[in-house]
C-alpha cells in the first residue's frame, strides 16, 4: 500500500543551497497528533560526496521537555519541566537548536544562549508566548547523533520520491534538515514531507 494513504497533507521545501562549507539549515514544523516524514528529495552535489542529516529531538525527558508554566513573548528565558539535555542526554550547550510550540498551534526555532538548572536562555527574545505546558524541543548539534543521514554522492543528482527516508519517532514533533555543506556546496532542489496519521 502506497503512503499516500495515511498521509493527510504534504509539505514542499523549495531550493536552498549556501557558499561552501557553510551548512544548509531546514527547519520542519510538526503538526499536533501527526508524524512528520521526509518523503522525497532531490539534491544536486557538488564534487565532494554529502550527508543531509533530518535530525530529530530524541526520546530523553531533557530534549523532549515542556514549559509548565509557559513563556512570555519578548523575552529569551524559558523555565523547564525537567533539566535540559540533548537527544543524547548531555548537557546543552551554546547555539544547541530548539524548537518550542507557541501559541496557535505553530513551532519557533531558536539557540541556545545558557541554561542555569531548568531555565534555559535563548539567543533570541521569543517572538509568540508559550502557553502553559507547551512542548519544548532540544536538537542539539549533529554531533549529539539524534538523526537519519542520507549519502548524496559527489557531482549527480540524487533523487528519491514516494517513499519514507526518515521520520520523526514521537507524532507532533518537528525535524531540522542539515547538510555541512563540504568543500564544494551542494543544491538541495526539494524536499517533501509528509504528515502521517500513523
Amino acid at each position: 500500500m502506497s503512503i499516500n494513504a495515511y498521509v493527510s497533507s504534504y509539505l514542499p521545501k523549495g531550493y536552498h543551497t549556501e557558499t561552501a562549507a557553510t551548512p544548509i539549515e531546514i527547519t520542519v514544523d510538526g503538526q499536533d497528533g501527526k508524524r512528520l516524514a521526509l518523503v522525497g528529495i532531490d539534491y544536486l552535489a557538488g564534487a565532494t560526496a554529502h550527508s543531509v542529516c533530518i535530525m530529530n529531538c530524541g526520546s530523553s525527558a531533557g530534549s523532549r521537555n515542556s514549559a509548565p508554566a509557559g513563556a512570555a513573548a519578548a523575552q529569551a528565558d524559558i523555565v523547564c519541566t525537567t533539566v535540559p539535555a540533548t537527544p543524547s542526554a548531555t548537557a546543552v550547550d551554546n547555539l544547541d537548536n530548539i524548537a518550542y510550540q507557541v501559541t496557535g498551534g505553530g513551532w519557533e526555532w531558536n539557540t541556545i544562549a545558557s541554561v542555569s538548572g531548568s531555565t534555559l536562555t535563548l539567543t533570541n527574545n521569543i517572538a509568540i508566548a508559550l502557553l502553559a505546558g507547551a512542548k519544548v524541543r532540544i536538537f542539539g548539534v549533529v554531533a549529539d547523533a539524534s538523526y537519519s543521514s542520507l549519502g548524496m554522492a559527489a557531482s549527480v543528482s540524487t533523487h528519491f520520491d514516494d517513499t519514507i527516508l526518515a521520520i520523526a519517532p514521537y507524532k507532533g514533533d518537528p525535524l531540522y534538515i542539515y547538510d555541512g555543506n563540504a568543500a564544494h556546496a551542494g543544491f538541495i532542489n526539494t524536499l517533501l514531507f509528509a504528515y502521517i496519521n500513523k
